[in-house]
């Protein structure tokens, strides 16, 4: 089989495992623009990260995506509430083709209640995939077993790159009252990518790419000896593909900024997640390995994935006595280590 077929397989095994055509992370909350952007207003930290996964090594050197995100919230003078302007920059590689993604998003959050928060957030992008035919041989530029990169390949034209905008949407709810005057806060939430469809297919067709949908859910409960729960959930629906993935991470606090994380999801037809994070005042860093359980890892080895992310945070105060805080406090956003959005 020839080497161009080899890097499809890839391709195909990659939607058919993923049950989308969107890259996936562990550590999803680390990047959070990935799975709804609104989560940006859950918290008043700016935020700076950087994550990197690695996995199916075995298959075509596998899949590598690396990626950074930024958030910068911005208060709102008079109650108003606050807009939140978020950066992701994205490179996923399979095989031969490359995936690069720059997207924008912005949030406007605002308390509707007592410890009650709305967020709506719009993202847009632009991105271009990539495949590397300069490398690939093809059966018919064998004659009598000899190579020649001359001979005509007979294989479709291919255009080497396609380049296409990308826009979405993301909505949540989230409750948090200070963790001093409640042992509960929750979330809800939905987002939606891909809206316009865009055509992303190489050869003179049309492919579009189907619309996903992502629905989120947890709560975090404060416990008294320093441990605290919390439960998530994640559902993505892509053209009759749907994805359900369920996660519990515990927090260990040894103070108020220095805790240990340690957690596991577990994606319904394809992996357990395992997860160890640690976080010292404005600074965290993260590690999973992910187990493959789809059936891929009985006649393919090294399929496993390995992912780090790293996150630099600093807060961001009020300057007013509006709905998130004040200059002395940060009460009714909380901090990220008190939001069900700490974790990654």
């Amino acid at each position: 089989m020839n080497k161009i077929k080899n890097i499809l397989i890839v391709f195909l095994l990659s939607i058919i495992q993923l049950k989308a055509q969107d890259a996936r992370y562990a550590h999803s909350y680390a990047n959070p623009l990935r799975i709804n952007p609104a989560i940006m207003g859950a918290s008043n930290n700016a935020k700076f990260m950087l994550n990197y996964r690695s996995q199916w090594a075995s298959i075509d050197k596998g899949f590598k995506t690396a990626s950074f995100s930024a958030i910068y919230p911005i208060f709102l003078v008079d109650n108003k509430g606050k807009v939140d302007v978020g950066l992701a920059i994205m490179n996923d590689k399979a095989g031969a083709f490359s995936t690069t993604d720059v997207s924008l998003a912005f949030d406007f959050s605002k308390e509707i209640a007592p410890n009650n928060n709305l967020c709506f957030s719009l993202i847009g992008g632009f991105v271009q995939k990539k495949i590397d035919l300069g490398n690939q041989t093809f059966d018919a530029q064998y004659i009598n077993g000899t190579f020649n990169s001359s001979n005509s390949t007979n294989e479709l034209v291919i255009d080497s790159k396609i380049n296409y905008a990308d826009i979405g949407f993301g909505f949540m709810w989230f409750y948090n009252p200070n963790r001093s005057s409640s042992k509960l806060n929750a979330y809800a939430g939905f987002a939606g990518y891909h809206l316009n469809q865009p055509n992303q297919t190489l050869i003179e067709s049309n492919g579009k790419l189907p619309a996903r949908f992502a629905y989120q859910g947890g709560l975090k409960f404060f416990g008294d000896n320093k441990i605290d729960i919390s439960p998530n959930v994640r559902v993505n629906y892509q053209k009759g593909n749907t994805e359900i993935a369920s996660g519990l991470y515990v927090d260990y606090n040894f103070q108020s900024n220095m805790k240990l994380v340690v957690g596991a999801w577990y994606r319904m037809h394809d992996a357990i997640a395992f997860l160890v994070g640690y976080e010292h005042k404005n600074l965290m860093v993260g590690y999973s390995y992910d187990m493959v359980n789809s059936g891929l890892e009985r006649v393919v080895s090294s399929v496993n994935a390995h992912e780090i992310t790293l996150c630099y945070k600093f807060l961001r105060k009020s300057k007013n006595t509006a709905a998130f805080g004040s200059e002395g406090e940060n009460v009714k956003v909380s901090d990220l280590s008190s939001t069900p959005f700490s974790n990654f």
